[in-house]
């Protein structure tokens, strides 16, 4: 890789990290699976805790990792319009086994995602349907569920192949911010704060309080109205009134 054109000033663009945030969002989401590790864990608090972090962690690790590796290889490379991991793949850069450790590399995260969202959705699907998660009446509707699982995103990539690259974008600036930020802290303030409070079971995992949950809602608020402005133009708007 080379590391000067990968740190070189003239490859940083600090101006579109806000625009990389969906795309962060979406790549470190997990959270649809954290019912799944607090039923599995049997609501441990340490356990959960050294999961989430400890996962999270490894997972932040790696995709630095490969950020860097494509980075540091595409970027000092006078190719424009290229697709850096067919790139790697193909041995150019990096010789055959760093073609072939990108090629496992990704396999094995496209693999791991869908095992992560397979669990979190099941689980969702049997919540919303009243079905128990394991047991004869869960083995009856399993094919119904996993149906529900895999045929609606099937349905989306056969009718468009290219939805991929705008649902990464709308995905993680609208619907990750909003089930994931937005919803899960307003609940937890309802459910803590609210006039109907209700005598808490376990102790908060995240401290602070009110602080870290009003600020989960209102960064999260605050990209999604970043994002929306930007898609529909109105900073372009903006700028040509104020350059007019």
């Amino acid at each position: 890789a080379d590391m000067n054109a990968l740190f070189s000033p003239i490859n940083q663009h600090p101006s579109e990290v806000v625009n990389a945030f969906p795309i962060l969002f979406l790549s470190m989401v997990y959270h649809n699976i954290v019912p799944t590790i607090v039923t599995q864990l049997e609501g441990d608090r340490s356990k959960i805790i050294r999961a989430i972090i400890g996962g999270t962690s490894s997972v932040f690790v790696m995709l630095l990792v490969w950020n860097a590796v494509i980075l540091g290889n595409v970027v000092g490379s006078n190719v424009e319009q290229i697709n850096p991991v067919a790139l790697l793949q193909s041995g150019e850069f990096g010789g055959p086994a760093l073609g072939s450790l990108v090629t496992i590399f990704s396999e094995l995260a496209l693999v791991t995602s869908v095992i992560g969202f397979v669990y979190g959705l099941t689980d969702s699907l049997t919540d919303v349907a009243g079905i128990a998660n394991e047991g004869p009446e869960y083995e009856t509707y399993k094919p119904l569920v996993f149906a529900g699982v895999f045929l609606p995103p099937l349905a989306l990539s056969i009718a468009n192949p290219d939805i991929f690259f705008d649902a990464l974008d709308y995905g993680g600036a609208f619907g990750v911010s909003t089930l994931f930020l937005v919803l899960p802290s307003i609940m937890a303030w309802k459910e803590r704060y609210g006039e109907e409070q209700k005598p808490v079971i376990t102790k908060p995992l995240v401290p602070l309080g009110k602080i870290s949950l009003a600020s989960m809602w209102k960064a999260a608020a605050t990209l999604i109205f970043e994002q929306g402005a930007d898609k529909i133009g109105l900073f372009d708007f903006i700028g040509n009134v104020i350059h007019t």
